[in-house]
C-alpha cells in the first residue's frame, strides 16, 4: 500500500493524523486507529516528510492541500491578474520614463514571481499609476483654470456699452 492509500484510508475511517517532534499523534475512533496504525508504523518516515511539508495546511475532500484564510485563485484569475499587472508596470514605466532594460527587468521579476507577490505587486504598481494619474488630472484641471483667467478681462459678461445712457463718474454718488 502506497503512502498516498495510507493518507486516504486514514482519512476515510476518521483519522487525523498530526506531528509532534519525531511521532505521529493520531486521533480517531478506537477501532479505526487499530485498524491504521500498523500502516501509520510502517510508511512513518514518508508520513512524517508529507505532513511536515503541508506546514498548517488543510486538505481537501479532493484529495489538494490549501489554505482557507487566502483568496482562492483559478488559473484565469491568476492570468487576468498577471496581465493588469504588466499593464500597470507599463504604464508606470511610460510616466517615469524607464530605460527598456529596466522595464523588462521589472517585468519579467513581476511576471516569474510567486503568487504570493502578486496581489501586493498589484496593488502597488496600481497605487503609483493611480496617483500619477491624479496629480496629471490636478496639472490638467489648474492649467484650465488659469487659462481662464487669463482670458480677456474687458468684457466680463457685461453688456457691451452698458446699460446706463448716462456715464458714472467715479467718487460721485448719484442721487
Amino acid at each position: 500500500m502506497t503512502v498516498a492509500d495510507v493518507l486516504s484510508k486514514a482519512q476515510a475511517l476518521g483519522v487525523r493524523l498530526r506531528v509532534e517532534g519525531d511521532r505521529v499523534k493520531m486521533r480517531g475512533p478506537a477501532a479505526a486507529l487499530a485498524a491504521i496504525k500498523p500502516e501509520i508504523a510502517e510508511n512513518k518516515e514518508e508520513i512524517m516528510a508529507i505532513l511536515n511539508a503541508a506546514g498548517g495546511a488543510l486538505i481537501d475532500p479532493d484529495g489538494g492541500a490549501y489554505l482557507p484564510w487566502g483568496p482562492y485563485l483559478s488559473s484565469a484569475d491568476v492570468v487576468r491578474m498577471r496581465a493588469e499587472l504588466a499593464e500597470a508596470i507599463e504604464d508606470l514605466a511610460d510616466w517615469e520614463d524607464w530605460i527598456p532594460a529596466y522595464r523588462d527587468e521589472i517585468l519579467s521579476r513581476a511576471m516569474r514571481g510567486p503568487l504570493s507577490d502578486l496581489l501586493p505587486n498589484l496593488a502597488y504598481f496600481g497605487e503609483r499609476v493611480r496617483e500619477l494619474n491624479a496629480e496629471a488630472e490636478a496639472r490638467f484641471l489648474m492649467r484650465r483654470r488659469s487659462w481662464r483667467a487669463g482670458d480677456e478681462l474687458t468684457n466680463r459678461g457685461y453688456p457691451v456699452g452698458g446699460s446706463r445712457s448716462t456715464p458714472v463718474r467715479a467718487g460721485k454718488v448719484r442721487r
